[in-house]
């Protein structure tokens, strides 16, 4: 049994071979050890001991920007930031340390991301001049904007400010389980009852 399958959580799709969990329970631990803490406000990519070492992911306005700004052609991010820099400029200057926080992960498991990250499988590859954790940031940004808004405090705010601009679905690397297939992934209490095979969306 991995570690996130001692607490209560959702299933919501893959990333190439990597799970995309969300807790339904705060769970408790230091921050960066193996098996990790997270709450209801982080999404979590591996299960953690037993499983993949896991990846708690933080502040989500910052995943969308990431995901709305950098498909913008290099005239319109120009004529964002004349405009609205002063509304922008805390998503230009954070830590991409503090939205990724790699729990316990060694040489391998990044050579083993990154190749997964710039393999042709995926729907849209990590480009050859680009940081895996800019494609990491533009895939799960897309995720948020698109199916879980209610993660993201500053949906409105950035709704609002880049509704000038063309915005389409330009990544789509997270995949979900059809309908009709087993669930085996999820773990719930509900009536007293240890549910599993709990997913958000089949």
């Amino acid at each position: 049994m991995s570690h996130i399958d001692s607490y209560q959580h959702e299933y919501l799709g893959q990333l190439g071979y990597l799970p995309i969990y969300h807790y339904l329970e705060l769970v408790e631990a230091p921050w960066g050890v193996y098996d990790f803490g997270a709450t209801p406000e982080n999404l979590v990519l591996g299960g953690g001991s037993g499983e993949h070492p896991g990846l708690v992911l933080h502040d989500f306005e910052h995943f969308v920007f990431h995901f709305l700004f950098y498909q913008l052609r290099e005239e319109e991010q120009e004529e964002l930031k004349d405009k609205r820099y002063a509304d922008l400029k805390e998503y230009f200057y954070k830590d991409n340390n503090r939205l990724l926080e790699f729990c316990q992960w060694g040489v391998v498991t990044y050579v083993d991301f990154d190749k997964m990250a710039r393999s042709e499988r995926m729907e849209t590859p990590c480009g050859e001049d680009e940081s895996v954790e800019d494609w990491l940031l533009m895939s799960i940004g897309e995720l948020i904007y698109y199916s879980l808004p209610e993660m993201n405090p500053k949906q409105d705010e950035l709704n609002a400010i880049f509704e000038p601009y063309d915005i389409s679905p330009v990544m789509q690397n997270v995949k979900l389980t059809p309908p009709g297939y087993p669930k085996y992934r999820g773990y719930q209490v509900i009536d007293g009852e240890n549910e599993r095979g709990i997913h958000r969306w089949t």
